[in-house]
């Protein structure tokens, strides 16, 4: 079924903060397009793009009185559903260091959000089985990272 192009709204951008994607929970980066007041990621209309959900609608969930329940049952709060932020660390150039950074995700939260954390706080979420980490650095690129942590690749460009 082709989709007529007069009720598409494509060429929009947003440089983050705004959306996540909804299948792997993640901030997005990027063009988008709006179709039946949903969106979705691309400059233009696929029927493959990822839906993204706006960062507002999540944070108004939690004001549902129903879903506001599921919050404390579930432990979600208003935090966990912004954007996360990306915290850059530079190398040392007098040594040519790369640092390590880490990060990790807790797997029985949805939407599970990334995290960047301190390397204490990664030493210690080793044995928890509800914790998923991994972290970049000298010994471990940013593809092999995400592949133990599905979607932070995406999430450090957003």
């Amino acid at each position: 079924m082709k989709i007529p192009k007069n009720i598409i709204q494509t060429g929009k951008y947003t440089s983050g903060g705004e959306f996540y994607t909804k299948d792997q929970q993640v901030s997005y980066k990027g063009y988008y397009y709006i179709l039946n007041n949903s969106y979705y990621a691309g400059k233009e209309y696929s029927n493959k793009a990822p839906e993204l959900i706006k960062i507002e609608q999540a944070n108004t969930m939690l004001f549902n009185p129903s879903l506001a329940i599921f919050s404390v049952i579930s432990g979600i709060t208003s935090q966990m559903l912004k954007s996360p932020k990306v915290i850059s660390i530079q190398p040392n150039i007098e040594s040519n260091s790369v640092p390590e950074r880490y990060f990790s995700s807790q797997i029985n939260i949805k939407p599970t959000l990334i995290k960047e954390i301190s390397k204490n706080t990664y030493d210690s979420l080793q044995e928890n089985p509800l914790y998923q980490t991994t972290f970049i650095g000298p010994t471990q690129s940013i593809d092999q990272a995400n592949n133990q942590l599905p979607g932070l690749k995406i999430w450090l460009l957003g």
